[in-house]
């Protein structure tokens, strides 16, 4: 049965939801109310789906990586609303083992936290968990893996990791761009980050020092870890999110996180990351972003950073609904070789409109990267590298 409704849901979800469409379809504004009904962002579901909608809507979730808060969404609905049984049982099955993956990552983040602390530093826990803990159910969070940020650089960080025994050699060490990959207690994947997130086009350097100023308030939550000030994230990871625009795309649960880090924010706290942005030249993307929020999640506009620019949101909101998390079910992702380099370049391009300063300064750096490899291409006589994932 279970098979069954997935195998259907992915192909009703084309025909229905259609997020090739430049515009939002009725069943992709469906899902954004039971995402609000689940945050406590509206209070009623004006749909009446079908057996084959709901089916849909189960696809898009599974895509999107919210499967659990979905579920707890249409745990709100009253009963003649709700999808079938059959469905609802396979959906609360997934939601208990999102569940459970939860308890396991705060367990673990607390436990790396500990073991850091005691050796003399200190590890914040960045982007997944620390996100999940502002959740109305922080449970519901479908998560990824553990970040960690450690202050010091690279080569500290490395010989730090090294003298704890949790890498081995030079082998280990696939964090090319700002972090090392480990595993932890269950197999748990860990990235410990030595830079908290990829550079701005030319004052990186003033990006990091605020990164660095502020992690100094970072507070041991409830959980057991040390989870960085909502200034802190706010900068951080709209740089996170705007890296991943221009490359492989992202899906709903960024911005979910986002959203979830304006609501805990206060009007001080916003005031000085817009500040921070602006020096920054990072509101173009944050413009967008706000749009993103504010018609998906009903985001209040005095709890936005800046005003909101439709054109530049409409597009995010089109590559999410066309990729899902991480563009992972887009036809770029399939893409592979020859014809993938071709389409990033064409892609990099087409993203020029969006903000030209900073699509620039990423494609700039690739090549500069691109030409620093070559000597190691020729080497392994690899014309392509392996490159290291950056998901969240």
């Amino acid at each position: 049965m279970m098979e069954i409704i997935a195998t259907n849901s992915a192909s009703i979800s084309k025909e229905v939801c259609n997020p090739g469409h430049s515009s939002v379809r009725p069943l992709d504004e469906a899902f954004f109310a039971i995402l609000r009904l689940a945050l406590g962002a509206a209070q009623d579901f004006l749909f009446d789906l079908d057996a084959s909608q709901w089916s849909a809507l189960y696809s898009m979730a599974k895509q999107q990586s919210l499967m659990g808060v979905a579920f707890d969404g249409i745990s709100k609905l009253p009963k003649e609303k709700r999808p079938s049984k059959e469905l609802m049982l396979q959906w609360s099955c997934v939601a208990e083992s999102i569940r459970g993956v939860n308890w396991k990552m705060n367990r673990e983040a607390a436990r790396i936290t500990h073991l850091f602390e005691e050796h003399g530093r200190r590890g914040v826990i960045l982007k997944g968990q620390a996100n999940a803990r502002l959740y109305p159910n922080p449970l519901a969070r479908q998560a990824g893996d553990i970040d960690v940020w450690i202050p010091g650089g690279f080569r500290s960080v490395v010989d730090f990791l090294k003298g704890l025994g949790l890498i081995s050699n030079d082998k280990d060490l696939k964090g090319i761009f700002h972090h090392v990959e480990m595993h932890g207690e269950d197999g748990i994947p860990i990235e410990v980050h030595y830079k908290p997130a990829s550079g701005i086009p030319f004052r990186d350097g003033e990006f990091q020092k605020f990164l660095l100023d502020e992690v100094k308030s970072a507070a041991l939550v409830p959980e057991g870890f040390y989870a960085p000030s909502i200034k802190f994230a706010l900068v951080m990871q709209l740089a996170h999110l705007q890296q991943h625009f221009f490359s492989k795309g992202l899906g709903l649960r960024q911005y979910m996180d986002y959203y979830m880090l304006l609501l805990h924010s206060t009007e001080e706290d916003r005031r000085e990351v817009a500040a921070v942005m602006k020096r920054l030249s990072m509101m173009r993307a944050c413009s967008g972003v706000m749009w993103v929020l504010g018609h998906v999640f009903a985001l209040e506009r005095e709890k936005m950073l800046c005003p909101p620019d439709a054109w530049r949101g409409r597009r995010l909101l089109r590559q999410v609904l066309e990729g899902g998390n991480f563009g992972q079910f887009g036809k770029e992702y399939r893409l592979r070789g020859v014809p993938r380099w071709f389409n990033d370049r064409l892609r990099m391009l087409r993203w020029l409109s969006f903000d030209p300063v900073n699509v620039l300064f990423k494609e700039l750096r690739y090549w500069r990267a691109t030409l620093f490899l070559i000597p190691l291409r020729i080497k392994k006589r690899e014309f392509f590298l392996k490159r290291t994932r950056e998901d969240a």
